[in-house]
């Protein structure tokens, strides 16, 4: 088990936590507001030399990517969904053992 005897309730949950990926925190960066302004540049761009045909054909191209692209993501977050819930699963066994007396990372 990732836990030693010795330590915290605090340092175990947090250990838990630090194994977590951090995938999310791109969104909270600066990276995303600049990659959101550079994409709304070059729409703009677009909508002037493309007719509204060919705006229409690149748009159901690229919403094609963004499927394939969003069916990986959610395959991803599938298996931290599953983490997570392995990780209550645990936790709750860990407390069902502390309220039967039993040695628990809560002793």
């Amino acid at each position: 088990m990732f836990i030693q005897d010795d330590s915290s309730l605090k340092d175990c949950i947090m250990n838990l936590f630090d194994e977590r990926s951090g995938e999310c925190d791109y969104y909270k960066s600066g990276d995303y507001g600049r990659h959101v302004d550079k994409a709304i540049l070059l729409d703009k761009k677009l909508r002037k030399q493309l007719s509204k045909k060919q705006l229409k054909k690149l748009w159901w191209y690229i919403s094609g990517v963004d499927a394939v692209t969003g069916e990986k993501l959610a395959g991803l977050q599938e298996s931290s969904y599953k983490r997570g819930f392995n990780d209550a699963l645990i936790l709750m066994g860990e407390i069902e053992r502390a309220k039967n007396g039993l040695p628990s990372i809560f002793s």
